[in-house]
């Protein structure tokens, strides 16, 4: 990438691609520049256009790539770049919506009703789990 798509980006468009870099939820992005998500969301693809690339990781990695100074970028914050420090498996944990903080999402990402059915399969394969090691242990002790 060259200086000169990087300079066509607003500092709007910089702000907006930085909370990507740090894993940022549009609507966190939003709230944090105190604009609607909608707005954010055009910054990004304005900005991921203006780069010349077709999706936002692609666009968020090149830019630390090619300017690592940029303050507030986290390379390890994105998919794909410090691969050995940040297995796969963690990062596409990390992207899940849960109804718990995780270390790389400190907010809740489901609404109510997310939360309560997630918290109800959880239960219920703690059950479920409960229920076959009981099973399993009834039939090895008739055995004996």
């Amino acid at each position: 990438m060259d200086d000169s798509r990087l300079s066509l980006l607003t500092p709007r468009e910089l702000e907006c691609l930085r909370g990507v870099a740090q894993y940022k939820r549009t609507k966190d992005i939003a709230i944090e520049l105190d604009l609607s998500p909608k707005t954010v969301d055009a910054y990004i693809a304005s900005a991921v256009r203006k780069l010349g690339f077709t999706d936002r990781d692609s666009a968020v990695r090149a830019l630390v790539a090619h300017n690592p100074e940029l303050g507030g970028f986290s390379s390890s914050a994105i998919s794909g770049v410090e691969a050995a420090i940040v297995p796969v498996a963690g990062s596409l944990l990390g992207r899940l919506p849960w109804p718990f903080p995780t270390q790389e999402r400190p907010a809740n990402d489901l609404g109510y009703p997310g939360t309560v059915a997630a918290v109800i399969i959880a239960a219920s394969m703690m059950v479920a789990a409960a229920s076959l090691y009981m099973l399993v242990i009834r039939m090895l002790t008739e055995r004996l």
